[in-house]
């Protein structure tokens, strides 16, 4: 806590309960002196307190919303006549609002360059801190909208392929199953489309396997459970007759895998690598389950697949779940939120729902 006095201290005023622990800042003679419980703190140290504190109340009682929103649009379109374009207005008029954002920071956030504008380091941050309050701000006008046209609003969810067939279904069934009528999207694709839109504020949550990384704290991860992986084949596939096909074998056969940037292919490298053997010749890279599911019926393919995505195809005779452990760990799956915007009513009730469902679905895949 910081009290601000003067020489002698006269007319200082207590902040809190504890002055005898507070920091006090006195000005005296043209001078500034920091003191912690009556004792002198090093000069270094009050500089970068007065330093946080000139930030905040800039960015509290001066920078306006039109500074940031400019900002980001400049930022976004490289070129200030680019963005002067998008906003409808003169670019000295957003050379000046630019250029009045820089002043009250105290900090260059643009690198003019030969191409366009490109954010400083400095910039790189406050562009983050202004991508999150347009979301916000969006959140905010699509609930508002929605309570007055007396509709309960609307939630994006972005899915991994590992929680479409069981999990999600269940969780938006218990979702609805109370009356809700909140305007539900779904979006799938890869972790990196999928975690770019749910920085943006363009996706409210995202379910599936959680990500080895935090985002640089920008994300948070609520774990659910983990889902086992397994070998699957075509019933035509000679393997699913073999009471113990050898890593000769699964070496022999075209595979379906991740991409190769992908640590959910890692897995099965190491497999081939313990076992002293080369990688498949013939490798198709894809996400897409409907594709991986024509693959496997229609050519003597193999492919690891999480254990919930290939389950009504194996009980119905349609896969076989091949009796080899190559080691792959069980995915960790869980819920992903952005670390800084706030959940929606109806986010937190999907949130709920997707915990409930996860409790009553999970399960490990039958002995082989």
């Amino acid at each position: 806590m910081i009290f601000n006095g003067f020489s002698g201290m006269a007319g200082m005023r207590p902040l809190y309960q504890r002055p005898e622990r507070a920091i006090i800042r006195i000005q005296a003679a043209g001078q500034t002196k920091w003191l912690w419980a009556g004792r002198p703190l090093l000069p270094a140290i009050g500089v970068h307190m007065e330093a946080e504190r000139s930030i905040e109340r800039v960015l509290t009682t001066q920078v306006k919303l039109r500074h940031l929103l400019m900002f980001k649009t400049v930022a976004e379109c490289g070129a200030l006549s680019r963005a002067a374009e998008t906003l409808h207005m003169s670019q000295p008029a957003v050379s000046k609002t630019i250029h009045e954002l820089e002043t009250l920071l105290g900090e260059r956030l643009l690198d003019r360059t030969a191409k366009g504008v490109v954010p400083t380091v400095f910039g790189s941050h406050v562009l983050r801190y202004a991508h999150s309050l347009h979301a916000e701000l969006k959140r905010a006008a699509d609930e508002l909208t929605a309570l007055r046209q007396g509709s309960a609003g609307k939630l994006a969810i972005g899915s991994y392929m590992v929680a479409l067939p069981t999990l999600l279904p269940r969780a938006l069934s218990l979702f609805f199953a109370g009356g809700d009528a909140t305007r539900v999207s779904v979006v799938d694709g890869s972790k990196e489309r999928l975690l770019s839109g749910l920085q943006a504020g363009e996706i409210d949550i995202v379910v599936g396997r959680m990500s080895e990384q935090d985002g640089h704290g920008q994300i948070r991860q609520i774990p659910l459970y983990f889902e086992p992986i397994v070998l699957v084949a075509g019933r035509q596939n000679p393997l699913a007759g073999k009471a113990a096909p050898t890593p000769a074998d699964l070496a022999a056969q075209e595979w379906v895998m991740p991409h190769a940037s992908s640590v959910a292919r890692t897995p099965i490298h190491l497999f081939f690598a313990r076992e002293g053997l080369d990688l498949p010749a013939r490798i198709v890279e894809t996400l897409s389950f409907p594709l991986i599911r024509a693959l496997l019926l229609q050519r003597d393919i193999v492919a690891a697949l999480p254990w919930q995505i290939v389950q009504a195809d194996i009980e119905q005779g349609v896969l076989a779940k091949l009796p080899v452990d190559i080691g792959y760990p069980a995915l960790p799956v869980g819920i992903i939120t952005h670390a800084h915007n706030n959940l929606s009513a109806a986010a937190l009730r999907m949130v709920d729902s997707l915990k409930q469902a996860a409790g009553e679905l999970y399960h490990r895949p039958p002995a082989a």
